[in-house]
């Protein structure tokens, strides 16, 4: 991340700024181009980038079968206990041969969703979500804006399922999470679909992502958009 779009984001942080707040100051030709230059500088995303990296991703149940511990498993599993499909909001992908590090992050980011929950120990709930959403704007502040934006006009932001999406835009910024996505940059680089078997805590450590404090583990909460509750799925002891 270029010092200038760092600063602005961690001002919006420090300033208790909502997710909905960061679209507008974000959304500059400057920011985004600042942006751009900020991910091809993450190693192995300017490859990703260039080849328009987007394979599809195997059966759950295949998952499921990989050892106990590994990120496919842990992924399985969690997706199997919270009743979630793959992709997270249907908004355009941005593939071509146009499409520019910013845009093409926007899609990895939406698609790869669910992977960033798991690698962080984040939940479900609403609470969890708006944290997960300051950890992504850590990592790529513009990016995140932009699918904001896209998200807040897409007509099926208006489906009761999407009720947890639209309620995060008066979320508050989490400066702990912020900063745990900042500290993990090095995520948007990597290809998790061919890390399936690699150990979920081994994965952790050599993407720089820290441990949640154990405060925020193992909470029951409520997810508005599915109207599934379930008990938590990390806890104190599981994540330590």
């Amino acid at each position: 991340m270029s010092r200038s779009l760092n600063e602005l984001a961690r001002d919006l942080t420090q300033r208790r700024a909502t997710l909905g707040d960061v679209i507008s100051p974000l959304s500059t030709p400057e920011l985004r181009a600042a942006s751009d230059a900020a991910l091809l500088a993450v190693p192995g995303f300017r490859q990703l980038h260039a080849e328009r990296w987007d394979p599809s991703l195997p059966e759950p149940t295949t998952l499921a079968k990989l050892p106990e511990g590994s990120f496919g498993h842990c992924y399985a599993r969690y997706m199997e206990h919270y009743r979630l499909f793959p992709d997270f909001f249907p908004i355009q992908a941005k593939l071509g041969a146009d499409a520019t590090p910013t845009q093409y992050a926007v899609h990895r980011l939406n698609k790869c969703h669910d992977f960033l929950h798991v690698l962080g120990a984040y939940e479900t709930s609403d609470a969890d979500e708006v944290a997960v959403e300051s950890f992504i704007f850590g990592m790529a502040p513009v990016a995140l804006a932009c699918f904001l934006a896209e998200a807040a006009v897409h007509p099926d932001i208006q489906r009761e399922r999407y009720k947890h999406l639209r309620d995060i835009y008066s979320g508050h910024i989490q400066a702990e999470d912020f900063e745990r996505g900042v500290a993990a940059a090095a995520v948007l680089g990597e290809r998790f679909e061919t890390l399936w078997e690699v150990p979920l805590a081994s994965l952790r450590r050599r993407l720089g992502i820290s441990a949640r404090a154990p405060a925020h583990l193992g909470q029951v909460g409520v997810n508005s958009c599915s109207g599934h509750t379930s008990l938590p799925f990390f806890h104190p002891a599981q994540e330590a």
